[in-house]
């Protein structure tokens, strides 16, 4: 069983209620990192006369403010000269499992109360008045292991022959022979426009993932998109552009689309221009401009929309026309980085508006307000969260 030093620390410091958060994920990783600290601990706490013990010597300590292992040190040396017999040190011996138990008194502690114990009403709770767009920036992953933080100042990426922002600036030169593939991922409030190497472009949204070959096979073009993102397809009828999404496949030729995967359970792609063949769970449709092909439940079904609806983000505007609270309040939090909580059953409600999405999230509220959607904007453990009740 491993108890070492740092963990005898972190033991001290919870005693004293002076954890930090990572101190505290410290300790939790410990007892994660082997079945035997749990088991040793729970057999502790099964015993009745061992917590009744423990709420006594957390009494003890508290109205002392020596360093635990100090004072045990001068009570075990006490021990030690108070003896002159020639047992001395078979008495030292016998010493050290009461020292174990010492330790052991401590650790229970502090599982009863982490685990245990009821927890206490959360105090670190902040209300907010406003939040401010995050200042994240995205970052590219490429096949060889090197990752880059991307400067959000620079704007668009271009690859062609080589990786480099729309400035000219080179990030990565690359080698025609080799395979490199990149992934960038965009965090919230943070979007960003990419030019394939076929003269393709492609604008991811926050919170977006989006994989593709430096330089495509002559014979394929094939990408993978994970959250939102805008297609202009550079036409190559020889070569069909393939853009793989949450267990759905998209075939274009040359076109302009908007694919939507935020949710897991229900995925929207949105035809703007030409003509989309989309395949999924053996099904296929195909889609004229002005359409939305929906996958939800692992069925594939179509319909008539404005596009504008779906695509003004592209523009970094909050377009509602008609948009239901749930889909209005996702797009809203994905943007800011919030956590959507409903306190209650909310009745159906749809919300009209446009705002830039630059502005503070206040400002966006304010469509909120005006549909009598009641909200409340709190901090909790590091958590921005929006609490939506009617």
């Amino acid at each position: 069983m491993r108890l070492t030093e740092d963990i005898k620390q972190l033991i001290v410091k919870c005693m004293h209620d002076d954890l930090s958060p990572v101190e505290k994920d410290a300790l939790t990783s410990w007892l994660a990192e082997s079945p035997a600290h749990r088991n040793y601990l729970d057999d502790l706490l099964q015993k009745e006369e061992l917590m009744v013990d423990l709420k006594q010597w957390i009494l003890v300590q508290e109205s002392d403010t020596t360093d635990w292992t100090e004072r045990l040190k001068t009570k075990t040396l006490a021990s030690i000269h108070a003896q002159e017999s020639p047992n001395r040190v078979r008495r030292i011996r016998r010493i050290i499992p009461f020292a174990a138990v010492l330790c052991s008194f401590v650790l229970a502690g502090l599982i009863y109360q982490f685990v245990w114990k009821p927890s206490a009403p959360n105090t670190n709770r902040i209300v907010l008045h406003d939040v401010e767009l995050p200042n994240n920036h995205a970052e590219i992953r490429l096949s060889n292991g090197k990752v880059i933080q991307l400067d959000n100042g620079k704007g668009a990426l271009v690859t062609s022959g080589e990786l480099k922002y729309a400035d000219g600036t080179l990030i990565q030169s690359t080698d025609p022979n080799t395979d490199l593939v990149a992934t960038v991922n965009t965090p919230a409030g943070n979007m960003l426009q990419i030019t394939l190497a076929d003269g393709s472009q492609v604008t991811l949204n926050a919170k977006t993932s989006f994989r593709y070959p430096l330089q495509f096979p002559k014979d394929q073009r094939l990408v993978e998109v994970n959250g939102e993102a805008y297609f202009k397809v550079a036409k190559n009828k020889k070569v069909p552009f393939r853009v793989k999404s949450n267990g759905q496949l998209i075939e274009v030729t040359g076109t302009e689309f908007n694919v939507n995967t935020y949710s897991k359970q229900k995925s929207s792609t949105t035809l703007v221009e030409g003509s989309i063949n989309l395949s999924a769970n053996g099904q296929q449709i195909q889609l004229k401009p002005n359409q939305q092909a929906i996958l939800s439940e692992g069925r594939l079904s179509q319909k008539s929309v404005d596009p504008h609806n779906y695509t003004a983000w592209i523009d970094n505007k909050f377009y509602f026309n008609e948009t239901d609270l749930h889909t209005a309040l996702q797009t809203i939090g994905q943007w800011y980085d919030l956590q959507i909580i409903y306190k209650n059953t909310i009745k159906e409600t749809y919300l009209y508006g446009e705002i830039q999405r630059t502005k503070s999230l206040s400002a966006v509220l304010e469509i909120l307000k005006r549909s009598n959607i009641q909200f409340e904007l709190i901090q909790e453990n590091g958590i921005r969260k929006l609490l939506i009740s009617n």
